[in-house]
């Protein structure tokens, strides 16, 4: 790679320095939203206070090699030739005084004039470029000021990284076998899956085929399989590539092969989501803050050990009985999922939480789980007649079990075979199913439908169908 490429001038990164968007031509318009197929609400997010967050920005490499740069380049700022680029000589000096190599000097160069840390002036016979106001962010070192710093660079990471490297121009990608793949756009997208799957990470692969994946588009399968090839030969793994530069940011981190978003990019990236139309309600600094509904609800966009931890300070503040009796509220109140979410969480509290079981036994939507609490908690061999499970209370289990894995949007038999063999003892397939059209949980129609929909073993799904029309009629006829 030479220390910069000599590329014709593009659509930049957007209307306002800093932001994702794209600021010419065709893309000056995109909606974020809209472009990527996004939900009108996501799951709330707590982040980092400014003063942390400004702290981790100042501790990534990247922007301070970026600082080092508009340095060299001086108040008065350093001559460059027709097309934007330093003269061979005045480059190598910036590659020797900045300690890194010709390749990774190409990366900053266009990071710098892509977001402002360096700026052209003059006109064309006299063309320096000089500090720009995102160096001026930095150096100002304000907390605000050193975030807006870091997060246009993370635009400029995301915008420029893939065209630094590869052919020159159209002709060339045609020459060379690659027409059809197209890099463009694909980080933001990747970034954006990774805020959405913020709960359990990215695995790398993953990442890697989702990238090619979508910079192949319509090629058939053969092509993409041959364009990738000759890519990765010449020019290496983009996919690793980006990785590599979002880590020199700190706006990824990775372990044990899986991808996360750093607290300084859900910050950048729910801004830009939130702008977008997007609601994705911020959560209050500490868990003793929450409600018991923000507790519920943040669940999806964290990890298990993270959720509980939250949940067990949430309840440590609020006290046991208090806070199981809020939370089996919301689980009487609420779908299958906060039922379950709130249920493991009363579970935690042990003894405690007793009176509050008992209290939930004549609650039809919370009678199954208390039972199966209160069985627990009294340890003996023998079940008390009050608590001996019902053909109700199985089919109600059940039924929550199997609802979480229904997803009309995006079925998945893979992961309903998977649910329906962890709901459903084998060699019981057709008790259960009768006990839950026979029983009186209002999903119960739905679910079994979506089985006999999407389960890939013929016999459950037609015992399913079976099951949904008999519950149809068993509430018909009861009308």
């Amino acid at each position: 790679m030479a220390p910069y490429p000599d590329r014709p001038d593009r659509p930049g990164l957007s209307g306002t320095r800093g932001e994702f968007g794209d600021d010419a031509g065709d893309y000056e318009d995109i909606d974020i939203k809209e472009a990527f197929g996004l939900p009108d609400s996501l799951p709330p997010i707590r982040l980092a206070p400014l003063p942390e967050l400004a702290a981790q920005a100042r501790q990534a490499p990247l922007p301070r090699q970026l600082a080092a740069l508009a340095d060299w380049a001086g108040e008065d700022g350093r001559d460059v030739g027709e097309e934007g680029l330093l003269p061979a000589a005045a480059a190598a000096g910036a590659i020797s005084a900045l300690g890194v190599t010709a390749d990774d000097f190409a990366f900053l160069w266009e990071y710098a004039v892509a977001v402002e840390w360096l700026v052209y002036d003059g006109d064309d016979d006299d063309e320096r470029a000089l500090p720009g106001e995102t160096a001026g962010d930095w150096a100002d070192g304000d907390d605000e000021a050193v975030v807006q710093a870091w997060t246009s660079t993370l635009a400029a990471v995301l915008s420029e990284t893939l065209d630094v490297t590869g052919p020159a121009g159209p002709g060339e990608w045609d020459k060379l076998g690659f027409a059809g793949l197209a890099f463009t756009g694909q980080p933001m997208a990747l970034a954006i899956l990774l805020f959405l799957a913020r709960r359990e990470g990215l695995s790398v692969t993953d990442f890697t085929e989702v990238l090619w994946e979508n910079a192949s588009g319509d090629l058939p399968a053969r092509e993409a399989a041959a364009a990738r090839q000759r890519w990765v030969s010449m020019y290496g793994d983009p996919a690793a590539l980006l990785l590599r530069k979002l880590a020199e940011l700190r706006a990824v981190t990775e372990s044990g092969g899986m991808i996360r978003l750093t607290p300084l990019t859900l910050a950048a990236l729910h801004e830009q989501l939130a702008d977008s139309g997007i609601d994705i309600p911020l959560l209050p600094a500490t868990a003793a803050e929450l409600t018991g509904a923000q507790l519920l609800a943040m669940a999806e966009g964290v990890g298990d050990d993270e959720f509980e931890a939250e949940s067990d300070a949430w309840l440590a503040a609020r006290g046991a009985d208090r806070g199981a009796r809020e939370l089996l509220g919301l689980a009487a109140a609420g779908g299958p999922g906060e039922r379950m979410l709130a249920v493991a969480a009363v579970t935690r509290i042990g003894s405690a939480a007793e009176p509050a079981w008992r209290d939930s036994l004549g609650v039809p939507q919370l009678r199954a789980y208390a039972k199966v609490a209160l069985i627990t908690l009294a340890g003996t061999g023998e079940v008390p007649r009050d608590l001996e499970p019902l053909p109700d209370d199985m089919a109600w289990i059940t039924t929550d079990m199997l609802a979480l894995a229904c997803d009309e949007e995006f079925p998945d038999p893979e992961e309903i075979a998977a649910s329906f063999r962890e709901a459903v003892p084998a060699g019981q397939e057709a008790a259960v199913l009768e006990m839950m059209w026979r029983g009186s949980h209002p999903d119960a129609v739905d679910v079994l439908n979506h089985v006999g929909r999407y389960h890939p073993d013929k016999q459950v799904a037609k015992a399913a169908r079976t099951a949904a029309y008999k519950a149809v009629s068993r509430r018909a006829s009861t009308r």
